[in-house]
């Protein structure tokens, strides 16, 4: 194809309202063909139908995650491409569906809501210690500082016995006030008398203030939190804030899988490639320090990543 007929190709393609729309708002964020569906008020054969061409044409960038197929715009120098995104971006504005993009992002989070809202009686709380050994890697950069440890998104505490004899205080925290009260029962039942259990998120004001009085955390972990949140880049930005000059960030979460069985309720994403762990370190403003495979332990949980990234001293 010679460059004229390319150039008309491209008319051709940027001549469609629905397309250019559709490159305005995976330009604002990347969505899943479901959700540019319910931003459109289209049917998904109907959106896979518009975005293919535009697919073919490199404009769009597909990604998969177990049955869900992502896609993006790809970032362009070319002055009609550049052209059709601000026409779309107005036909968003004046439809409405660039302002209900940040609705449709935190739909995903629903089912995690609605999860952890309700504590399931699952009998006494029991402490395996054997399930803790995969997490034992991240110990390796966490001799410099003993001070204060935050466990962001503790859930029922299945990292709080591994992180109190190491640390002279460890916070857990959770936005989930039933599943505090588990963690606090498996406090008591290891006695562990310097952990504090704080209901919140780490983008919370309380939160921000509290660590910032106490000159932030020589450790930030987020345990298998990623997979539940509609924004991970946001989430590890946060969990950053909290994080003194010269401590670290420890992420732990699944590796990627496409097998969709995987899916745990409430969860987002099946998993994270290394590099797309590597990126949320980076944009966090943090020096990446490792990023490998843990090894798995029979019963335990499926194969997980360690980042860890480390912010700088002053």
């Amino acid at each position: 194809m010679d460059a004229a007929v390319a150039r008309l190709e491209l008319f051709r393609l940027l001549g469609d309202e629905a397309r250019v729309q559709v490159l305005a708002l995976c330009a604002a964020e990347e969505l899943a063909v479901s959700e540019l569906a319910a931003l459109l008020g289209e049917s998904q054969p109907q959106i896979t139908k518009k975005t293919q061409p535009l697919r073919e044409a490199g404009l769009l960038v597909a990604r998969r995650d177990g049955t869900r197929t992502l896609l993006r715009t790809e970032p362009t120098d070319e002055v009609l491409v550049k052209a059709a995104l601000e026409a779309g971006r107005a036909l968003c504005g004046r439809d409405g569906s660039l302002a209900r993009v940040p609705t449709v992002i935190a739909q995903r989070e629903e089912g995690a809501r609605r999860l952890f809202a309700e504590a399931k009686d699952e009998g006494p709380v029991i402490v395996d210690g054997m399930q803790l050994l995969p997490f034992l890697p991240l110990l390796a950069p966490l001799l410099p500082g003993r001070a204060l440890a935050v466990d962001v998104g503790t859930g029922e505490g299945a990292l709080l016995p591994l992180l109190a004899p190491l640390y002279q205080r460890v916070l857990g925290l959770d936005r989930s006030a039933a599943r505090l009260a588990r963690a606090a029962e498996r406090l008591a039942a290891l006695g562990l008398s310097n952990v504090r259990l704080l209901e919140g998120d780490a983008g919370d004001r309380h939160v921000v203030e509290e660590l910032d009085q106490k000159g932030g955390a020589d450790l930030v972990v987020l345990s298998r939190v990623l997979r539940y949140a509609s924004r991970p880049q946001e989430t590890v930005l946060a969990a950053a804030r909290l994080v003194r000059a010269g401590g670290h960030l420890a992420i732990i979460d699944a590796a990627p899988t496409d097998d969709e069985s995987r899916r745990a309720p409430g969860q987002v994403w099946l998993g994270f490639e290394e590099r797309a762990l590597d990126g949320f370190v980076r944009d966090a403003r943090l020096t990446p320090i490792t990023i490998a495979r843990l090894p798995s332990v029979a019963g335990g949980p499926r194969e997980l990543q360690l980042a860890v990234g480390q912010k700088a001293a002053p």
